[in-house]
């Protein structure tokens, strides 16, 4: 019987002379590879990584491809072409492109692409409070620095330490970690948790100024952007920071601030100046392949049956770990009461009255710099060389890699079968433009915070 690969391998030759200069400069495997091609029911269905590549396809290499298809291999009888996903299907090359690097068949085995992202416990571990957190690239630096903060001390001697991100990136579960490892190496006694409000309210710990640093060595508040709208609260802060003794061991301070660094000048002056003067850190939202792994090991506690796919379906349609949390309560009590694991379609109804927010993926991110360049997207993924379009084209690469994990040879096959070393390129370009050019850069930031 005829297989998937073999039908690839007598492909190419055939195609690789039937390239055309409108479809660009890419080699047929490189096309060809980004198609997913399967054979079922006697007919050979062809899945697209986007509807942009399909569209793409069907006006520089349909024609060629179907007569090299009728050359090669007059026993497959039929072609169906898909640009999307049925619930309850199998994995399409849409789904794997919208989802993540880490969730096509090829990835079935658990081998994840290293990405973005800490998921934090409910409860701190009782011999580390962070072995149970999930991290990859983006915030390893952050994660790496709240462990040292817990076992040796904030790195340089820092006596302000800020965690900033978005709500559902974890930065309550960090801060209960940190109290955790601290209390282990300082005394539980010695160190205090609580909201920022809680603790600027009157008869708060900020209102004993000095006097309260006499039991404490370490004080942790959460959602300090509450304070905003008090502007008593936050001269009563501030004061209580000048208040604290000289030495960083004996009076650390970490903060936790729902919202991006930039967020913080919301605050007054001089609050805001003494917490920027410390260390000031940033926790990203998890890409698709940590929310799966965050899903995987869920269900595995709680002895859940899930499928990949529905696992995948849930993933891709939470950005939050918070939100995660209370799909999975729903699932959880959806299987108590009906004594079954849910049916996809149970599922679309759970997610439907649960507030889940779906993130942008490929097809979106790209739609969103066509627009912010006023371009369309087949110019995109095109092969003219207009500085604008080259512009867009690296700006949607270096977008795509950010924001949803994407490896390089995956972003090649999206964008037109390009060569896995053109987005390194691009995605350096515009890494070296962003600390260069601040046009580039209000651009991009502008149009990360559009897909977000």
């Amino acid at each position: 019987m005829l297989t998937v690969e073999e039908l690839k391998q007598g492909l190419r030759p055939l195609l690789a002379g039937e390239e055309s200069p409108q479809a660009g400069t890419c080699a047929a495997e490189a096309w060809l590879d980004a198609l997913a091609l399967r054979l079922e029911d006697g007919r050979l269905v062809v899945g697209f990584p986007h509807s942009y590549f399909a569209r793409w396809f069907s006006m520089y290499k349909q024609a060629g491809f179907e007569s090299a298809l009728a050359r090669c291999f007059p026993e497959v009888p039929d072609v169906y072409y898909e640009d999307g996903m049925a619930p309850g299907s199998s994995l399409s090359a849409t789904a794997v492109l919208e989802a993540g690097p880490e969730v096509g068949e090829e990835r079935a085995t658990g081998t994840f692409t290293e990405s973005d992202a800490a998921a934090a416990p409910d409860q701190p571990d009782e011999t580390d409070p962070f072995d149970r957190f999930i991290v990859n690239a983006k915030n390893a630096f952050p994660l790496a620095t709240a462990r040292k903060i817990a076992g040796e001390g904030a790195p340089g001697g820092a006596a302000v330490v800020v965690f900033c991100g978005r709500s559902g990136t974890g930065k309550t579960s960090l801060l209960r970690a940190l109290a955790h490892g601290l209390g282990r190496r300082l005394g539980a006694g010695r160190v205090h948790l609580s909201g920022a409000a809680q603790f600027c309210a009157p008869g708060g710990g900020a209102a004993r100024g000095a006097g309260f640093w006499k039991g404490c060595d370490a004080v942790l508040l959460d959602d300090v952007q509450e304070l905003a709208v008090d502007a008593g609260a936050q001269r009563g802060l501030a004061a209580w920071m000048d208040a604290r003794p000289a030495a960083p061991e004996t009076s650390l301070m970490i903060f936790a601030h729902a919202g991006p660094a930039a967020d913080l000048a919301h605050l007054a002056e001089r609050l805001r100046t003494r917490l920027e003067s410390g260390l000031v850190l940033e926790l990203l939202e998890p890409d698709l392949d940590v929310r799966l792994r965050y899903l995987q090991r869920a269900v595995r506690e709680r002895e859940l049956t899930l499928t990949r796919e529905q696992l995948l379906y849930l993933a891709q349609r939470c950005a939050q770990f918070s939100l995660l949390q209370g799909l999975l309560r729903k699932v959880e009590a959806f299987a108590a009461l009906n004594g079954r694991p849910p049916l996809q379609a149970d599922l679309e109804n759970i997610v439907r009255t649960g507030g889940s927010v779906r993130p942008a993926g490929c097809r979106e991110i790209l739609g969103s710099v066509a627009r912010g360049f006023n371009l369309r997207t087949e110019d995109i993924l095109g092969a003219r060389r207009r500085p604008d379009l080259v512009l867009a084209r690296q700006v949607a690469m270096y977008l795509c890699r950010r924001k949803l994990g994407l490896s390089y040879p995956e972003l090649g096959r999206a964008f037109g079968g390009r060569d896995h070393s053109t987005v390194i390129h691009a995605v350096k370009k515009i890494h070296k433009l962003l600390e260069t050019d601040k046009v580039v850069h209000n651009l991009v930031t502008e149009l990360e915070n559009s897909v977000s």
